[in-house]
């Protein structure tokens, strides 16, 4: 009556199969590509300067904050030691100095002195009856898990960091080398407009409207100065060496390919997705805890050994000594503390699994979003360059009237200006279109080789 009465419920342990919490394949807009559809697509497989992946294979050498998640590992697995630390054999042992006295029926009811050394030693072991301590290592092992996704969550976060921030840079350098063009070209026909001036064929309002253009191009020419020396220091930090830092690239910005996106089934792309692995490993890992809170309510079997010596002279350490031991039934009629222990774990178990379900619809609407916007920024890019390529059409028709005496030189430097802006507008959307990308590599789980 005793034992059957220790237990009144049963939980049952979740599968930790990824594809029971996948919606179904057609319910996303990536094309599948047997050639392309496997796990083994990395960062370096993609289509990309070969200055980047330098860079990173520099700061994931020298980035402090990556060598700190390295060693969170290293910690996670001396932590898991407090999952089944009371599964293994427990020996204790100790010497105590207790001068005393005692007057007792043993002592015929006379004062006498009791021995004032004494050693104690204990040994305790309980077997795994019920599979109580082996729930309690798979829950340790998931753990570990959890935490080696973290650090790939990590490090995807890292290297699509320095890969956007590197594009950047490189557009930030052309766009300046732009922009002083525009503000050549604007202070040459200012100094024409100040000859046409000062001959009475032009108005002081086009000096004003040239003069204010000018001043325009040149806080344009110090907002992107600013942003390429803190995308700079920004590179530099995350190389973990600022002071050996080089960002140079003999290719301009605006000769760089988009690389596109890759087709995979969305089950791959899901299960690349470390934020899902993690948030699956630590639901798994609760699922073991939970058993194992359940398993504590049954009765248990302990070994339990323990020996006592007394002495008043150190030369006879066992002048009296007492040694017992033998197995031990545990069972806990009414434990209130475990109980409790089993409605927390199996509560918290719930919790897990519904933001384990809503990280994987997150990542859903991620890589639809991503998609979306990189497939639109894509759009723009080739309208951008159509009318980069009308502007330089018309420079080149206005280039010949000039030189057949049909324009002036005011009007050929204003198209010129157009077209360096024309050329601005393209690398921009350009620039966007490299973001989504790694915005969409990045919600794919396409991470660095291992």
């Amino acid at each position: 009556m005793l034992l059957t009465s220790c237990v009144t419920s049963k939980i049952t342990v979740p599968a930790s199969d990824l594809e029971a919490g996948l919606p179904p394949d057609q319910q996303f807009s990536l094309v599948n590509n047997e050639n392309n559809s496997s796990n083994d697509l990395f960062f370096q497989s993609l289509d990309l300067n070969d200055k980047i992946f330098e860079l990173i294979g520099i700061a994931l050498k020298k980035n402090p904050g990556w060598m700190a998640r390295l060693a969170r590992i290293e910690l996670a697995r001396a932590k898991v030691g407090y999952f089944i630390d009371e599964s293994k054999a427990q020996f204790n042992t100790s010497v105590e100095w207790a001068p005393g006295k005692e007057n007792t029926r043993d002592s015929k009811f006379q004062t006498q002195h009791t021995p004032e050394w004494r050693s104690q030693a204990n040994f305790g072991w309980e077997f795994d009856l019920w599979g109580k301590w082996s729930a309690h290592k798979k829950e340790a092992q998931q753990f570990i898990d959890a935490e080696i996704y973290t650090q790939e969550g990590a490090q995807l976060m890292l290297i699509y960091e320095i890969a956007q921030l590197w594009y950047q840079y490189a557009y930030l350098e052309e766009d300046l080398s732009l922009i002083k063009n525009q503000i050549q070209n604007h202070q040459e026909f200012h100094i024409l407009h100040l000859h046409n001036y000062h001959a009475g064929l032009d108005s002081n309002q086009s000096l004003i409207t040239m003069e204010n253009e000018i001043k325009t191009l040149v806080i344009d020419y110090n907002q992107k100065k600013r942003e390429l020396e803190i995308c700079k220091i920004q590179l530099s930090s995350l190389m973990g060496d600022p002071l050996d830092f080089n960002a140079s690239n003999t290719v301009l910005f605006s000769q760089e390919p988009i690389p596109l996106p890759p087709a995979r089934l969305p089950s791959h792309a899901l299960k690349n997705r470390p934020d899902i692995l993690e948030a699956q490993a630590r639901f798994i890992g609760q699922s073991q805890l939970a058993k194992a809170s359940m398993l504590n309510l049954y009765p248990s079997i302990n070994l339990n050994l323990t020996g006592v010596a007394m002495t008043s002279d150190l030369s006879k350490p066992f002048e009296q000594w007492k040694v017992s031991g033998g197995p031990v039934l545990d069972i806990p009629i009414w434990s209130p503390q475990r109980k409790t222990q089993l409605s927390v774990d199996q509560k918290k178990l719930k919790v897990m699994e519904l933001v384990w379900k809503e990280t994987i619809l997150n990542a859903i609407q991620d890589i639809e979003a991503s998609l979306i916007t990189h497939q639109s920024f894509l759009e723009d890019f080739k309208i951008s360059q159509s009318v980069e390529g009308g502007s330089l059409k018309l420079l080149n028709l206005i280039t010949y009237k000039y030189e057949a005496g049909l324009l002036s030189k005011i009007d050929l430097l204003k198209k010129m200006n157009i077209a360096e802006q024309a050329k601005r507008k393209a690398n921009a959307a350009q620039l966007k279109c490299f973001y989504s990308f790694f915005n969409l590599s990045k919600s794919l789980g396409i991470n660095w080789k291992k």
